[in-house]
């Protein structure tokens, strides 16, 4: 890894803890160069804007959840909507996360964001409710009802994934995993064709 790359990859690790804890906002040059003994001339060398850099922070984000949750989960079917949702949740518990998601407190402060920004957040997150849609049509073809509607059934899983993320994180609520794969088992279950 060449200097320059390396110094890139300190920022971009640096700026997703601090996504993670305190949202894009909280990303600020000043404070970056300050943390990093880093002049600030080195990280614009790097990201010409704070929209760049909240971009490189989200690309990077993406990349680490696709490895961690995507390429991670496995089976076909059923199993693979387990295996997708358990992965995700595992994700928002990590301990490389000091804050929560980023992706949940990029999207609080959605409005407040720069078009390019939001619009690319936007664009993560329909792609993996794409990715969490197909393994649910492909459950479909085997044990889930034939007339499920997988949007609605992307929805709830949302639903719970954010709920999961308040008890855990703002609540520091121990139970809050056990209740949230209990909610989920239920999902499944209304989820089933009748046997």
């Amino acid at each position: 890894m060449t200097s320059a790359s390396a110094v890139r990859e300190r920022i971009l690790s640096h700026g997703f803890g601090v996504a993670s804890a305190q949202g894009l906002h909280a990303l600020s040059m000043g404070d970056l160069a300050r943390d990093l003994s880093v002049p600030k001339s080195g990280l614009f060398a790097h990201f010409a804007t704070k929209e760049s850099l909240q971009l490189g922070v989200l690309e990077q984000a993406a990349a680490m959840f696709q490895r961690d949750v995507g390429d991670a989960a496995e089976g076909n079917g059923e199993e693979r909507v387990r295996q997708l949702f358990v992965k995700w949740i595992a994700w928002s518990r990590a301990r490389y996360l000091r804050g929560g998601c980023p992706f949940v407190h990029a999207s609080a402060e959605a409005d407040s964001l720069a078009e390019e920004v939001r619009a690319y957040l936007k664009a993560i997150l329909d792609q993996w409710s794409e990715v969490l849609k197909g393994a649910i049509d492909e459950a479909k073809a085997s044990t889930f009802k034939a007339d499920l509607d997988s949007a609605q059934l992307v929805f709830e899983l949302y639903g719970l994934y954010l709920s999961h993320h308040f008890w855990h994180w703002s609540m520091r609520d121990h139970a809050a995993h056990g209740r949230t794969m209990k909610a989920f088992d239920r999902l499944l279950a209304a989820s089933r064709r009748a046997a």
